[in-house]
């Protein structure tokens, strides 16, 4: 015998379940914080040989693509956030790979930017070599042969090691590319529109730039709100002492125009700056790779600049926001207890991880769906990962939940209704 849904008969009782239906939907609408809901969501697979050397990844938000430098297989990987799917390879072939030296391996950096008529997709390589590809607006379609430009150019040091940090200015139509494994490390700003190397800059401590020694530059972004390059510098001088910083250079003649020193803005003990990203506004996280010292750290330039701690996360590489959602992401491969990725709300600086493969350094996230793509080697960590893989995280879909307290709201709705008609 079937069982017929019985309607309330009273106003008392109808204003009860409307009232219980509405708390129960806010109960399950309520925003959780954006730093304690990612989820492991599935392994994407990538072709060719096992996948073991990579460096850094980014998303471009208006296609939902994914470029990833691969190493391994000698290119730069191309997935989409819209089907979870590979797409192609650009570049195969063209790089350094993973060579026995990190020092002079490639692709490495990488940035995509809109230019008029396209896309212009940048990576830096080994030695000393950062190369251009044009892209139609469909952001996979190579148009025209890559342009490389040599950055080891007279009065920099030998060998020619490799390019690390790369960052667009389209308000200069400059590229802005970092030295890393070079002592000293150096920068170099070239003209987008001929390739030419504008100026080659020398972190040894003349002209008021730090003498970085051997200790390397990092992380090289383009500060949409202050129209400038910014670096991320481990250390301050050839020693290796002392937290690091960063410093921000004119987009179009590379002058420096402040230097955060991140001891002299009042931080106790180090941080050895590495992956940087902006944020809301002008402010950004920068990634401390020193794992030990428990923090990441967000530098607001506003002024003379200041710093917050972000506590909980540390001895990461990339980092990487999410507009849409005010959300960080820092691939923390030193983290004391073992490599995560760090999620970190843009509000509260709240802290979630979760655990990724040993030296998993590269995050970047899709603004659009909100997936979280992270590039491994082969690891037990993430499922299916036997090859070397790229791991997503997401928020997890609504269930079922959110869609039986709609109805019942509605229901409730109706039912108050009619019983007042």
């Amino acid at each position: 015998m079937a069982h017929r849904f019985m309607l309330p008969k009273t106003r008392s009782t109808i204003h009860a379940v409307l009232l219980g239906t509405v708390v129960a939907a806010s109960a399950v609408f309520s925003p959780a914080q954006a730093a304690s809901n990612y989820v492991y969501q599935q392994t994407l697979v990538i072709p060719g040989v096992a996948f073991s050397g990579y460096d850094l990844a980014t998303f471009d938000q208006s296609t939902q693509l994914y470029y990833l430098t691969d190493r391994s297989n000698n290119g730069i990987d191309v997935f989409s956030a819209a089907s979870n799917t590979y797409v192609e390879r650009i570049g195969s072939g063209l790089f350094a790979g993973a060579t026995p030296s990190n020092d002079n391996a490639g692709p490495n950096g990488i940035s995509i930017s809109n230019v008029s008529g396209g896309k212009l997709l940048i990576a830096g390589n080994g030695p000393s070599t950062l190369f251009s590809f044009n892209l139609a607006s469909n952001g996979t379609t190579v148009v025209g042969s890559p342009r490389i430009t040599s950055t080891a150019v007279s009065g920099t040091p030998t060998p020619p090691n490799r390019v690390d940090g790369v960052a667009y200015a389209p308000t200069a139509n400059t590229i802005l590319t970092a030295n890393n494994a070079s002592n000293p490390g150096f920068v170099t700003l070239v003209n987008n529109a001929t390739g030419a190397v504008i100026r080659s800059i020398l972190l040894d401590g003349t002209g008021g730039y730090p003498n970085v020694g051997s200790n390397g530059v990092e992380a090289t972004i383009f500060n949409t709100a202050r129209g400038t390059f910014f670096v991320a510098v481990p250390a301050f001088n050839a020693a290796g002492t002392g937290a690091g910083g960063v410093i921000e250079l004119d987009a179009t003649t590379g002058n420096l125009l402040h230097t955060y020193d991140f001891n002299a803005m009042g931080l106790t003990g180090g941080c050895s700056p590495t992956g940087v990203a902006q944020g809301a506004g002008a402010a950004m996280l920068v990634a401390c790779s020193d794992g030990t010292v428990g923090h990441s750290v967000v530098l607001d330039p506003t002024g003379t600049g200041s710093l917050t701690l972000v506590a909980g996360i540390a001895g990461g590489d990339q980092v990487s926001y999410d507009a849409t959602r005010n959300v960080f992401f820092e691939a923390a491969r030193f983290q004391p207890g073992g490599p995560v990725l760090g999620v970190i709300d843009g509000n509260t600086l709240a802290v979630q991880t979760l655990a990724i493969g040993s030296n998993d350094h590269s995050v970047a996230v899709d603004p659009v769906s909100g997936e979280v793509f992270v590039a491994t080697g082969a690891t037990t960590a993430i499922p299916g990962c036997t090859t070397g893989c790229v791991a997503v995280f997401a928020v997890p879909e609504p269930g079922a939940m959110p869609i039986l307290a709609v109805g019942l709201v509605g229901l409730g709705i109706v039912v108050l209704r009619r019983r007042r008609a």
